[in-house]
């Protein structure tokens, strides 16, 4: 199926999200006495006051001219009254008589421009009291006519639409990109002109000396093909009155017609890049584009959206409706054409194999269904780019399968970005890996430039009987390989590690082994790094390199261990002397555990009397 940039109409949106609306209500059935019965005494109010206060036409008093009520103080005052009727010559009179003789009375007529509701409602009681009521007719009739009020509520109405607007493009809250406060007035804001940043040197992004090391060079088909572009991307979080990087200056680019994967571990980074990637936040410093659209700009994010399909870690979906009907209304919502949504709704259903339970309401699914349908939701429209974070995550083997067979079916001319906690997934599927640690790029590139670059080489496994003769096999492995060392060493099992450079030496030493029957080999295995070998190695290179050995002996805070409970927290330290990993012995065990308790009694003593005293 081709790629097409979908066209996001709004009233298409509001009428689809209208229609969800009305299907979670009628799935629901929950209507609650007061929404039952408050419609029900609104009509029954109107029908009452309508039978009390017919209309009544009073007979027209002739419009008469009031002198001034006093010359020698209001020489220049001229009072109207509307209707000019018996009882307002009344008050007239009444107050000309009792309070100028005084002094000066300030009659405040409150501006229509600040009570425009408010005048509104009683020109219409007006009309209603005296004529035939507000009618198209006479709504330019009297000295404030109806249709004043209309246009100014009409005017007010605009003015806080564009108000709010402003304030959505300036203000955006937790998600989105900010404009700044005067971008309707820059040109670039009215001409709309396509702007192409694919003129980025490749020297600027994975070119430069730090990072030649670490990145692995495409091939020629791949060159020109830079669908995203990463350079010294940084993001920093404010996190109780401190600065926590979540990116560190992370620069790589990813290419058209690969699958990419992101991997590290949780908290490195990885979610942040994918919502910095679909415009969810704004990088904090650094260059980041989709296609040549920027997405740190609001307009050239707009464009990029329209080719981007994007699987966060939590569930998309609404839970009182089926799969079906999730998918419906939201490809509507994305801007697939309507007379292709089901056609798309039941390709999507039969890719990911979920045509079994497209009638299950959504909250009916399992944890790894409710992934397939969000994964679903995401290829909806087949986007160009797929920005996936942890789509597999809870699925079972089959389910896993069909989404990789999925992912690779659609690799062709599209740009695939995933990240996972899987090794073997991203072994199989993705054609480039990037490692993040500690916010920042240790590794991009092929599985075999991984293993080959950061791997310990490969594992040469042999079985051995007790004659073995453990010192003069490991001279024989030496002999033909000096760099090979011992990594694991038991009565059952040797384990030594071939580096990658002595691969042409292996054969003579597996002949050697073959030829010394008597050194008590029952049988040998090489196999090459893993990735997750590779991955692991990463993980302690960044922590020695961060200088934080914390994550092996972190203690928790004081107000974590205020707010944990007591008895928790003391069977925890009771259990230790079950470890059998322990390397202090049993006397040294029970001092540190005596010691912990007595300090958790004394920081829940401290406490209760803080608590005493702000009592």
């Amino acid at each position: 199926m081709a790629t097409a940039i979908r066209e996001v109409g709004v009233w298409r949106q509001t009428r689809t999200l209208l229609l969800k609306n009305y299907l979670v209500k009628c799935r629901t059935k929950k209507s609650s006495v007061q929404e039952i019965l408050f419609p029900l005494f609104f009509l029954f109010w109107l029908i009452l006051i309508s039978m009390m206060h017919p209309n009544k036409k009073y007979e027209e008093v002739p419009d008469m001219e009031l002198n001034p009520m006093d010359k020698s103080i209001l020489s220049n005052l001229i009072l109207g009254f509307t209707p000019v009727t018996n009882i307002t010559r009344d008050v007239m009179q009444k107050v000309s008589t009792d309070h100028l003789p005084n002094g000066i009375v300030s009659l405040r007529v409150y501006s229509v421009s600040y009570r425009k509701l408010g005048v509104s409602v009683f020109q219409v009681m007006h009309l209603e009291d005296f004529n035939e009521g507000a009618l198209f007719s006479n709504l330019t009739e009297g000295p404030y006519p109806l249709i004043i009020t209309i246009i100014m509520l009409a005017l007010n109405s605009i003015f806080y639409v564009l108000l709010a607007v402003y304030l959505d493009q300036v203000i955006p809250g937790e998600f989105g990109l900010r404009r700044s406060s005067f971008y309707f007035l820059k040109p670039s804001y009215w001409s709309k002109s396509k702007r192409n940043y694919k003129e980025l040197s490749e020297g600027s992004v994975s070119g430069n000396i730090s990072f030649s090391e670490i990145v692995e060079p495409v091939s020629s088909e791949f060159i020109g093909k830079e669908a995203i572009r990463i350079s010294a991307i940084q993001k920093t979080y404010r996190k109780k009155g401190e600065n926590v990087e979540a990116l560190r200056s992370l620069s790589f680019d990813i290419y058209e017609g690969q699958i990419t994967a992101l991997l590290g571990h949780s908290g490195t980074g990885k979610s942040t890049l994918m919502n910095i990637l679909c415009g969810l936040c704004p990088p904090s410093d650094g260059f980041a584009s989709v296609y040549g659209h920027r997405v740190s700009e609001i307009d050239e994010m707009f464009e990029a959206r329209k080719m981007i399909g994007i699987c966060p870690q939590l569930d998309i979906h609404f839970d009182v409706l089926t799969v079906e009907e999730n998918l419906s209304i939201l490809a509507s919502i994305k801007g697939i054409p309507a007379n292709n949504v089901i056609q798309e709704v039941q390709k999507v259903l039969l890719d990911l194999d979920m045509q079994a339970i497209k009638d299950n309401q959504a909250k009916k699914l399992s944890g790894g269904q409710k992934r397939k349908l969000s994964v679903g939701i995401a290829v909806l429209g087949n986007p160009k780019v797929l920005l996936l974070d942890e789509p597999t995550a809870g699925m079972d083997p089959c389910s896993r399968h069909i989404v990789w067979n999925l992912l690779k079916y659609r690799k062709a001319n599209r740009v695939t970005v995933f990240s996972t906690h899987f090794m073997d997934e991203a072994d199989i599927l993705a054609d480039r890996k990037a490692v993040i640690s500690q916010g920042m790029l240790k590794c991009v590139g092929s599985s075999i430039f991984l293993k080959s670059k950061w791997g310990i080489g490969y594992r040469l496994s042999m079985y051995i009987d007790r004659c073995c003769a453990t010192e003069s096999l490991s001279s024989l492995v030496k002999q033909h390989i000096p760099a090979a060392t011992l990594l694991q060493q038991n009565d059952q099992q040797l384990v030594y590690s071939l580096p990658f450079k002595d691969m042409d030496k292996f054969s003579g030493l597996f002949a050697a082994l073959d030829t010394h029957s008597g050194l008590g080999v029952i049988s040998y295995g090489v196999s090459m790094t893993t990735l997750e070998d590779v991955f692991l190695k990463l993980e302690v290179e960044a922590e020695i390199d961060q200088a934080d050995y914390s994550v092996f002996t972190q203690q928790p805070p004081e107000e974590e261990l205020h707010s944990k409970p007591f008895d928790e927290m003391e069977q925890s330290l009771l259990i230790l002397s079950e470890t059998k990993a322990s390397l202090v012995n049993t006397m040294s065990v029970w001092k540190q555990q005596v010691f912990k308790i007595a300090k958790f009694h004394f920081l829940t003593l401290k406490r209760e009397s803080k608590s005493v005293r702000s009592v």
